[in-house]
C-alpha cells in the first residue's frame, strides 16, 4: 500500500496510530490474523492469515478509511493510494519465515535503524515480548516454524539480515537496483 506519488503514507504519529486502529477493526471484521506488519514513511508491508478470498475486500475497506481519515485530517482531496496493494499466497514454513524476515528488516534496509526491534511502527517488538503495543498481532505460526520461540524466530531474522548484508551490491550506473 503506497500513497500516491513521491507522498508519505504517514506523516506523524496520529497517522500511525489511525492505520493501526483501521487495520484492527478490519481484522476483527474479517476474522483474520496478522502475523506480522512494518509501517514505513511512504508504505506499509503486511503479513495475513485470511482464512477465504476476502484479501482485496479487507484491503480495499482498510485503505478506503484510512485515505478519507488522512485527506480528512490533512486537507486533501482525491486519491490517496498509488496502486492496487501486491499480495501472493505464502508457501510453506520456509516461505513465511524469509517473507516475515523481509517484513521486519524493511526499516533496517531503508536505514531507519540498525536493528529491527528498534523500529516503533513494526509488530517485531511486541512478537519479541518487547513491547506489547500491538497485542492484536499473532506470529504464533512463525514463531513455530522457526524453532518454537521467539527467541528461534529472532535468529531467523538475524540471519536473514547477515545474508542481506553479503548480497553483492550492483555497480554504480548499472542500472541494476538492489533486490529485497
Amino acid at each position: 500500500m503506497n500513497a500516491t506519488g513521491n507522498g508519505s503514507y504517514f506523516l506523524d504519529e496520529v497517522d500511525r496510530v489511525t492505520w493501526v486502529r483501521h487495520l484492527v477493526a478490519m481484522l476483527d471484521r474479517m476474522a483474520w490474523d496478522c502475523i506480522a506488519f512494518c509501517q514505513m514513511t511512504t508504505h506499509v508491508h503486511a503479513v495475513f492469515s485470511v482464512p477465504d478470498e476476502s484479501l482485496p475486500i479487507g484491503l480495499r475497506d482498510l485503505n478506503r478509511e484510512y485515505s478519507c481519515d488522512f485527506n480528512l485530517r490533512h486537507g486533501r482531496v482525491g486519491a490517496f493510494l498509488r496502486r492496487r496493494f501486491g499480495s501472493r499466497r505464502i508457501e510453506g514454513a520456509r516461505d513465511l519465515l524469509g517473507v516475515y524476515s523481509y517484513v521486519v528488516l524493511n526499516p533496517v534496509a531503508e536505514n531507519l535503524c540498525l536493528r529491527p526491534e528498534e523500529w516503533r511502527w513494526s509488530s517485531y517488538r511486541t512478537t519479541l515480548g518487547m513491547s506489547d503495543d500491538f497485542s492484536f498481532v499473532d506470529a504464533s505460526c512463525a514463531i513455530a516454524d522457526a524453532g518454537g520461540t521467539p527467541v528461534a524466530l529472532r535468529a531467523v531474522v538475524e540471519s536473514a539480515a547477515r545474508a542481506r548484508l553479503q548480497r553483492p551490491r550492483p555497480e554504480p550506473g548499472s542500472g541494476r537496483g538492489l533486490s529485497s
